[in-house]
């Protein structure tokens, strides 16, 4: 096994819209990290269920999406024994107490505020991985 493959970590991304889907799979690209790009939690949850094997280091997830939305996606993921403690993330405008509520108690590990940028994805990556060197970008 080359050193390349021994180092992959996967991040899974459900966005169901297209333009913040490609900014958020662009920089964790260029964090070094490979990704699932999931239109919806539905989607997301069936990568995660088949791609155990996989060292998926994090799940990013809109709040809000058809079909599977981001709450669902984190209690699933948190009824998981595998993924019980994987680092999950949501993307979101929201800001409803209630939502927020429900998160924190399902442990999620924290918020990227929408519009996405290098700078906010970075931080929260920093956050969940302090021993991760990131790459500086200009801008």
């Amino acid at each position: 096994m080359s050193a390349d493959v021994a180092n992959e970590e996967y991040i899974v991304v459900a966005e169901d819209s297209p333009p913040n889907r490609t900014i958020l799979v662009l920089l964790l690209r260029k964090m070094g990290f490979k990704v699932f790009e999931c239109e919806d939690g539905d989607i997301a949850w069936k990568v995660l269920q088949e791609n155990q094997d996989k060292p998926i280091v994090a799940v990013i997830s809109d709040m809000m999406m058809p079909n599977m939305d981001g709450m669902e996606l984190l209690r699933r993921t948190r009824a998981d024994q595998k993924y019980a403690s994987l680092p999950f993330v949501f993307v979101t405008a929201v800001s409803e107490k209630d939502y927020i509520f429900e998160a924190k108690n399902l442990q999620v590990n924290g918020y990227i505020l929408k519009p996405v940028t290098y700078k906010r994805v970075s931080q929260k990556i920093q956050e969940l991985f302090p021993n991760k060197k990131l790459p500086q970008l200009a801008g």
